[in-house]
């Protein structure tokens, strides 16, 4: 049974080591890997990962991997390790497609969730940089959903470490972890982070506001813009729509139609309500909800 946004174990995964050059790398069955206690990964946050998706439409397999590849290279410089090529990426992400393809769904029903994920795992007890890495790709089949009925708080928060955010490293999701345990204490469905009288993000995912035959959406670096995000701004440009890409204050929040998030590899949210400073803005359904699910990659 294909469930919601959770771990399970299905039967490959890859991996592959770097002691002064990266290995060939093997295709293994057990899950768990050792690592030494003082590995900088886990002492220092010394890694990077990436959420790529793939699913069947008419029988056919969609898996697209360019902006992908190319954001992993940039995480893998901005972390100091070996730089995984994009020729071998590709290849290894098609590869372990093609040996799990008895778990890809269908799009109505999910996709395959694909999670490369490159770590430090030398021996040191200092702060410097891991002299072995290791690069191991898993694979974990998930439902789609969009969610229509979204309650969201704004979190007067600085998620994102300043000039890391626009990287997919662990060290900028603690936050949303903390927030994750406090939403479900005060029956909050998820959070927007608010900064300077500007709204950023919300919990792990871009904001993305429709008014008046227009699509506005966060400009700042220090946000990862997802895949989801790229997708919607291409159909809604095919559509006719004036992308508007600026800060977003409280004016455009209160007088948006609809209001959207999408994750990066996990699914889109059509927001029902925010609550800020004791008021709740509440917002209509997407009309556009049928023709994203598509475009979802």
């Amino acid at each position: 049974m294909i469930k919601f946004f959770e771990y399970k174990k299905i039967k490959f995964r890859f991996i592959n080591f770097w002691n002064n050059n990266w290995k060939m790398g093997f295709f293994i069955k057990f899950s768990n890997i050792k690592i030494n206690e003082s590995s900088t990964s886990i002492n220092y946050s010394q890694q990077c990962f990436e959420g790529i998706k793939c699913f069947l439409y008419n029988k056919k397999k969609y898996l697209k991997l360019k902006k992908n590849s190319f954001r992993f290279q940039k995480s893998n410089k901005k972390i100091l390790s070996p730089i995984i090529s994009i020729f071998n990426f590709i290849v290894t992400i098609n590869n372990i497609t093609y040996i799990n393809k008895n778990y890809i769904p269908n799009i109505k029903v999910g996709y395959l969730y694909i999670r490369p994920l490159l770590l430090g795992i030398g021996g040191i007890l200092g702060v410097k940089n891991s002299k072995k890495f290791c690069f191991l790709i898993y694979c974990c089949p998930v439902k789609s959903v969009i969610n229509n009925k979204v309650f969201i708080k704004t979190c007067f928060l600085k998620k994102n470490i300043k000039n890391l955010g626009s990287f997919k490293l662990g060290c900028n999701y603690i936050t949303s972890i903390f927030n994750d345990y406090y939403n479900k204490i005060k029956t909050f469905d998820d959070i927007i982070y608010y900064e300077n009288e500007y709204f950023e993000e919300a919990s792990t995912s871009n904001l993305i506001l429709f008014y008046y035959k227009k699509l506005v959406t966060n400009l700042n670096k220090n946000i990862l813009p997802g895949t989801n995000k790229i997708n919607i701004i291409y159909l809604c440009k095919k559509k006719k729509y004036n992308i508007l890409y600026k800060k977003i204050n409280f004016n455009l929040i209160n007088n948006s139609k609809i209001v959207i998030t999408c994750g990066t590899a996990v699914f889109i949210k059509n927001l029902k309500s925010i609550l800020f400073k004791n008021k709740i803005i509440n917002y209509k359904n997407n009309f556009l909800i049928e023709y994203i699910n598509f475009f979802k990659s």
